[in-house]
């Protein structure tokens, strides 16, 4: 595995010496002021994929929550009524489950679900979210 730089000033890790970053530190429990459904449903998430997938580290941004292996492979942003979830790819996925899909290259695409239960956390989306956390690997 490959050293990781460490900004100084916010200690967050990166492949990149002095990568390009916000260091403003956003308090975790400020995406889920009023939205303790959302809470719940990103512990379940969060849960799964330690579980399931591998460790992950969570780092708590302004614009969204980052979902971190070695790189950052996904985000999550808290609604009141559910969670939205954004990950990469190297393929299409086909699904009504989806909400939004944006091509950005030939062969990476990125892929936005809206959880509203923990049964949206299912066997297939954890397949699809292993891909994304495993992608950097290839």
């Amino acid at each position: 595995m490959q050293k990781l730089w460490t900004c100084p000033k916010c200690k967050r890790q990166f492949e990149k010496k002095n990568q390009a970053h916000s260091c403003v530190s956003y308090p975790l429990a400020n995406h889920f002021k009023n939205k303790e459904y959302a809470k719940g449903l990103f512990g379940h998430l969060k849960q799964e994929i330690t579980k399931k997938i591998g460790p992950v580290k969570i780092e708590s941004l302004p614009c969204c929550i980052h979902l971190v292996s070695t790189y950052t492979f996904g985000g999550v942003w808290a609604l009141r009524d559910r969670i939205r979830i954004d990950f990469r790819t190297d393929g299409k996925i086909k699904t009504k489950k989806l909400y939004k899909m944006i091509r950005m290259s030939p062969n990476r695409y990125l892929y936005y679900f809206d959880l509203k239960s923990k049964k949206d956390v299912d066997a297939k989306l954890l397949q699809w979210i292993k891909t994304s956390y495993e992608l950097h690997e290839t």
